[in-house]
């Protein structure tokens, strides 16, 4: 995990803008599916990226850890509930999972 993690976001943004030139069917597909399934709903948008940031973390996607923490706290989570979804994530994935909280950690540090 890197240091710094504005620098990996911002890497993957960048990559992330290159891959919808690259691959322009596919991200549009992918990010429509993102938009409709992330829209405000029976669930808030902030319940919906605790959710998606559990699984992010269960699953060991570092990238998918950094764009949900950001898109949480935008929608208004706590610190206190990203740690809580991080410690449902540890419940579902174990130590594995355990092993992406200190990204979340300094993410929080570096945001607030």
């Amino acid at each position: 995990m890197g240091a710094d993690v504005v620098e990996a976001l911002a890497d993957f943004k960048q990559y992330k803008v290159k891959m919808n030139h690259d691959l322009p069917e596919v991200m549009r597909h992918l990010d429509g599916l993102f938009q409709v399934s992330l829209a405000e709903g029976t669930l808030s948008v902030k319940q919906k990226e605790l959710i998606v940031l559990g699984i992010s973390v269960a699953t060991h996607c570092e990238p998918c850890i950094l764009v949900h923490l950001e898109k949480a706290r935008a929608a208004g989570a706590t610190p206190a509930e990203i740690l809580e979804a991080c410690g449902v994530a540890i419940a579902m994935g174990g130590g594995p999972a355990m092993a992406y909280v200190p990204l979340v950690l300094k993410f929080l540090e570096q945001h607030g």
